[in-house]
């Protein structure tokens, strides 16, 4: 048994949303206020995306909601929307407010309820971690009706009485699997517990965990459920991705080659971690290729100029930990290359979704080394089918020690560049695993003493 804004209730799965009728073509469709339609016009929206089409009709409805969607699909307007229309004027404390993983999100979020928001009347604060919190607060005082917050600086708003959740009336976890990533789900229950029971709220997550499951459970009245897509349809479909076999020592000089044969126009390198971004970027630069790196080792004023300098094209290659994989907000990065192979299978899924946005193709690069077996089998589980391998013609591999084929690859390799046959998840244009299996070879053992 649960509480909910309707009383106790049992536990129910959520309802999947019905949606009468053709897809939405356009948002007077959804029988919005004239002024909210001419803003959304003015910001350049007038065509519904596919999760905008199926959240806003049942948020409208005033329905809980379980949103299961990658970023890029245009699910900040799926909930921003319904909560601009229902707004009551005239309120000094915030009716909406929005949880973000992260600042980089979070100032997304912001900027997009400020652009649409603003010709409405309505206030929004943004209010994070890692800064000073005097000018948050002020703006608080003056007036909010939409508060955009990471987890943390909410919490501690709430714990020093700066701020009160009694006129909220909507609750959004955006975003909710990397908030339990990063370890802030025991500040989302706290928050939970503090918002009004006649709240309506809404959970957008790229993936449902149990944690987020059990979570939504206690919170959440009867929620509807959409989904856009699948994990395999998302990635198949807009991005051509592979893994390439390498010795963990060799992985530089093979991202150097990538960056030399393939001459993308945007790269996005992820690292494991923070010091490694700045010595991988420094080893970038010193071949002469323009990069920057972004981690928390940045303040966050540095981190905004990286991140606003990366858009502007400024530079081309961004190294980046995952604290970049939910917060870009960046149409044309055309290549995504995993230098570290995330242990979490979900993690990959939302790294390689910065590329292929905005009806553009791009190409996902992993570079999986021995050490990636159990990695990579967890990655392609979650996927649903097999994810190609390449070797690039002309690059000096050295041989992967003997029973350490990482996750697979002495099996199914492709060259670059060979004859071949297009494949689900290619990420070569026009290439794909041969049709035929290779005559066996004889492995070369390691030399002597070189250890992975």
């Amino acid at each position: 048994m649960r509480a909910t804004r309707a009383g106790l209730a049992g536990e129910t799965a959520p309802r999947r949303a019905r949606i009468h009728g053709p897809m939405s073509r356009s948002f007077n469709d959804f029988h919005l206020k004239e002024a909210l339609v001419r803003s959304l016009r003015d910001a350049g929206y007038e065509t519904p995306t596919e999760i905008q089409a199926l959240a806003i009709p049942p948020l409208l409805e005033g329905s809980d909601l379980i949103g299961i969607s990658q970023t890029g699909t245009g699910k900040t307007l799926a909930f921003l929307v319904p909560i601009l229309e229902r707004l009551i004027p005239n309120r000094n404390d915030p009716q909406g407010v929005v949880v973000c993983p992260t600042r980089e999100l979070a100032i997304q979020v912001a900027g997009e309820s400020e652009r649409v928001g603003v010709p409405l009347g309505a206030r929004t604060v943004l209010a994070y971690g890692g800064t000073s919190s005097g000018y948050q607060k002020k703006a608080l005082a003056e007036g909010c009706d939409i508060l955009v917050a990471t987890p943390g600086r909410l919490l501690d708003f709430l714990n020093s009485a700066w701020l009160s959740l009694r006129a909220v009336r909507f609750m959004v976890l955006d975003e909710a699997d990397r908030m339990l990533d990063m370890g802030f789900i025991d500040d989302v229950d706290a928050i939970l517990r503090r918002a009004p029971m006649s709240r309506q709220t809404v959970l957008f997550s790229a993936t449902i965990p149990d944690p987020i499951r059990d979570l939504s459970q206690r919170y959440m009245f009867d929620p509807k459920s959409v989904r856009v897509g699948t994990a395999d349809t998302q990635i198949k479909d807009s991005v051509a991705h592979a893994f390439y076999p390498v010795r963990e020592r060799q992985r530089v000089e093979l991202l150097l080659h990538i960056l030399e044969v393939q001459r993308p126009f945007k790269t996005l390198v992820f690292s494991a971690t923070r010091e490694n971004t700045s010595t991988l970027a420094q080893q970038l630069r010193r071949r002469g290729h323009e990069v920057a790196s972004l981690s928390s080792l940045l303040s966050q004023a540095n981190r905004e100029r990286v991140m606003d300098a990366y858009r502007k094209g400024e530079f081309t290659v961004l190294v980046a930990t995952d604290v970049a994989a939910r917060g870009l907000d960046i149409t044309d990065i055309d290549l995504v290359v995993n230098f570290d192979v995330p242990k979490q299978p979900h993690e990959y899924v939302h790294r390689i979704g910065r590329t292929g946005r905005a009806h553009r193709t791009g190409k996902a690069i992993s570079l999986v080394t021995e050490h990636d077996g159990r990695a990579v089998a967890d990655i392609e589980r979650l996927l649903g089918f097999r994810v190609e391998r390449v070797t690039l013609e002309g690059f000096p591999y050295e041989p992967l020690p003997e029973g350490r084929g990482a996750g697979g690859a002495a099996h199914g390799r492709r060259r670059h560049g060979a004859p071949s046959q297009r494949g689900r998840g290619s990420a070569a244009s026009g290439d794909a695993t041969a049709g035929r299996r290779r005559p066996r070879r004889r492995r070369s053992r390691a030399p002597a003493g070189n250890k992975g």
